[in-house]
């Protein structure tokens, strides 16, 4: 699997050159619509939580269905955003309240933006181990959510790489950094077709190499789709639409819902102790965002929901969905404006 997460960094040192041949393409805003900040750096804090769900199917009976997902912690972090660059850094993991019947999670999580008008380039990796089984009744009909301990399993291990450059069609009066980083405001209302590219790579990994299907459930899954493992890798093409809805000036609501067809390559190991592989198979894959928020002169703060979704299919042989989903609190202040007179060269070079 390592030359598979080689590929996948090769692939995102790549988009990220994508855009920074792209940096000079920054469209002339109308003033009407755009107001920029783009020379002030920005600092946030935000309080956020991450999940992902592992849904596995059964090909054969498709209302069975268990969702593993982590017992994830809620993050303080600091965000700074400057120009094109946005970078993140977790502060302070808060405990999960509900670890002594779910299990503990460890996680891993980092991002980078880097943000033009015309295009837009978004990376993160998230590491998350320790998964808990979110419906064990399926398994277990006399399962009491209330008291019983949830199935945990503490040797479960995802890890994720994603990347993913966009174009927007409408640059001139519409700015995604406005409601995501606030490096813009969106004086009035608009919105924008969007296209672009993603590339996910992602590893699920069982030490113990025990099967993910409960004992209970053994009968109805054949040997080959008791999943152990599995690593997937999946190109992405999307296209889709993004608007921001702007009241009273500083006051706003975007939404973006980029649906998209993925090609899969992936590996799985089932209980039968074989290794399966499925090339270049056609899935979906949906990316939405919700951000309500002010976006003041100074103080900008807000909510955010944002969820990236890949089907599996029957035809894998196994099933597996993977959803993920992160929501956060946020504020932040402008700081006053970086005087670029007598910048390096080298910094000019990269407009930073």
């Amino acid at each position: 699997m390592l030359p598979a997460f080689s590929s996948c960094l090769k692939g995102i040192f790549i988009f990220s050159l994508l855009h920074f041949f792209t940096l000079n393409s920054f469209s002339q805003k109308d003033p009407d619509y755009i107001s920029s900040f783009n020379d002030r750096p920005h600092l946030t804090f935000e309080l956020a939580s991450r999940n992902q769900d592992v849904v596995i199917r059964n090909p054969d009976v498709e209302n069975i269905q268990l969702t593993y997902r982590p017992n994830s912690r809620s993050n303080f972090i600091a965000c700074l955003d400057y120009r094109w660059l946005s970078l993140s850094l977790g502060l302070i993991k808060f405990q999960s309240s509900d670890g002594d019947r779910k299990g503990e999670t460890n996680q891993f999580s980092f991002r980078a933006s880097f943000n033009g008008r015309r295009f837009w380039n978004s990376n993160f990796i998230q590491i998350f181990n320790g998964y808990y089984l979110t419906n064990p009744e399926v398994a277990n009909p006399s399962f009491n959510p209330q008291s019983d301990l949830y199935p945990y399993r503490p040797d479960l291990t995802t890890t994720t790489f994603f990347s993913n450059v966009f174009y927007c069609f409408n640059p001139d009066k519409f700015s995604y950094r406005a409601s995501l980083y606030q490096l813009d405001r969106q004086e009035r209302s608009a919105g924008s077709v969007i296209a672009g590219v993603s590339l996910r790579m992602h590893r699920m990994l069982s030490d113990t190499g025990q099967t993910l299907i409960p004992n209970e459930l053994e009968s109805k899954f054949k040997p080959e789709y008791r999943l152990i493992s599995q690593s997937a890798t999946n190109f992405n093409f999307n296209v889709g639409y993004v608007h921001t809805f702007v009241y009273k000036h500083s006051w706003f609501l975007t939404l973006y819902f980029v649906p998209g067809i993925s090609i899969q390559n992936s590996y799985y190991l089932s209980e039968d102790k074989q290794i399966r592989n499925q090339q270049n198979k056609a899935t979906a894959v949906s990316e939405f965002r919700f951000i309500l928020g002010y976006n003041g002169d100074n103080w900008y703060s807000g909510i955010s929901s944002y969820s990236i979704s890949f089907a599996g299919k029957r035809d894998l042989g196994v099933w597996v969905d993977d959803n993920y989903s992160w929501f956060r609190i946020f504020v932040g202040y402008r700081f006053k404006a970086v005087d670029r007179t007598n910048l390096p060269e080298w910094r000019k070079k990269i407009q930073l």
